[in-house]
């Protein structure tokens, strides 16, 4: 089989977003419909291990979008390329689910003005409301880790990345088991819920993930010891499994950085197969679109009859070629348009900058 071109990316990291990505339509497909709508009959085997894609998915994020702010040093242009990433492609899914949860009572959720602002917003759940399309709680989390980020960046935390990832390990540490036994107490007390709003929104549960992926990085691009921040991956890893609600298997938690660290160092050629690259460049719609229309075609094969494992096997298939036209027709042509209007944007800015300081 053959490989890839060679690129300046990192291939094997993109590739992480593949297996990611194909592992939550697993987990979805084979695990969680039969679950939540039933089968008459049985599948015949389960993906349960959708949690280790999330897993996988938040620690690359922390190392990833480290390596792009240190890199880039501009916070502005950090926020302007997640965005552009981001909310088209997102607000297409988004139209999409509105007229799905319209028409098809299977969902069970109710379609009014104040639920859709809440999830144009990207985080319906912190604001109380249900997410239309199930899988975007995850996507809440990372914009989320973003603006943390970049507020980090700004306030000079990310000099020394190591002392501000301890930092925010311990108050994870602290703070979410503390929660967690307020709200076993006093679940409707008004003090208890704030916190609640407080922790959600610093994405508490997820920062020692993330901390691990930007200490990674730290090794990686030899901005500090590998000793000192070696060991604040074991804290940060130790943390994620003290206050771990889903009960994740700190076996696996080895083996998907172990995963991560190979493919930061470029070790694992495998994932640099075109399969992979080619899932990654599409892993994007794929996360966003496979759940709820993916469901949707598996019921309707199943009611006409088909077999559970042909259900599934098809709507595999479909949600591939859906999220290809969408990458390729919609996604990547918007972005483009979007990062050419902002870089002429950029650029007459920085000109009337130059010409304000000159009359200064």
């Amino acid at each position: 089989m053959s490989t890839a071109k060679k690129s300046t990316r990192i291939l094997e990291l993109d590739a992480l977003r593949a297996i990611a990505a194909l592992n939550l339509l697993l987990f979805h497909f084979t695990f969680v419909f039969p679950n939540k709508y039933g089968f008459d009959e049985a599948l015949g085997f389960s993906f349960p291990f959708g949690k280790y894609g999330v897993q996988l998915f938040f620690m690359l994020s922390g190392f990833v979008n480290a390596m792009t702010l240190l890199k880039k040093r501009q916070p502005k242009e950090f926020i302007a390329a997640r965005f552009i990433r981001i909310f088209p492609t997102y607000w297409a899914v988004l139209l999409l689910n509105l007229i799905l949860l319209s028409s098809f009572s299977m969902f069970g959720i109710q379609v009014a003005f104040d639920s859709t602002l809440a999830n144009a917003s990207v985080m319906p759940t912190l604001f109380g409301y249900e997410a239309w399309e199930p899988v975007t709680w995850t996507l809440q989390v990372e914009v989320l880790f973003y603006f943390i980020l970049m507020t980090l960046f700004i306030g000079g935390a990310l000099k020394n990345v190591f002392r501000t990832g301890m930092l925010l390990c311990c108050i994870s540490l602290f703070a979410v088991p503390l929660l967690h036994q307020w709200q076993a107490i006093a679940p409707e007390n008004a003090v208890v819920q704030v916190c609640g709003f407080l922790s959600d929104l610093f994405i508490l549960e997820y920062l020692p993930l993330f901390v691990i992926g930007m200490l990674l990085h730290e090794i990686r691009s030899k901005r500090s010891g590998i000793v000192l921040n070696s060991l604040g991956i074991l804290f940060a890893g130790s943390v994620f499994h003290s206050i771990d609600k889903l009960d994740h298997n700190p076996i696996a938690t080895v083996l998907l950085l172990t995963m991560l660290c190979l493919s930061a160092y470029g070790k694992l050629p495998i994932l640099r197969l075109k399969p992979f690259v080619f899932v990654s460049s599409i892993s994007y719609a794929l996360y966003l679109f496979h759940n709820n229309l993916g469901c949707l075609v598996i019921r309707w094969l199943h009611d006409a009859g088909m077999s559970p494992i042909l259900s599934v096997g098809l709507a595999f298939i479909l949600t591939i070629v859906l999220a290809t036209a969408v990458t390729r027709w919609s996604e990547q042509p918007i972005s483009a348009f979007l990062r050419k209007k902002w870089k002429q944007f950029s650029m007459l800015q920085s000109k009337s900058d130059r010409l304000l300081q000159k009359a200064v």
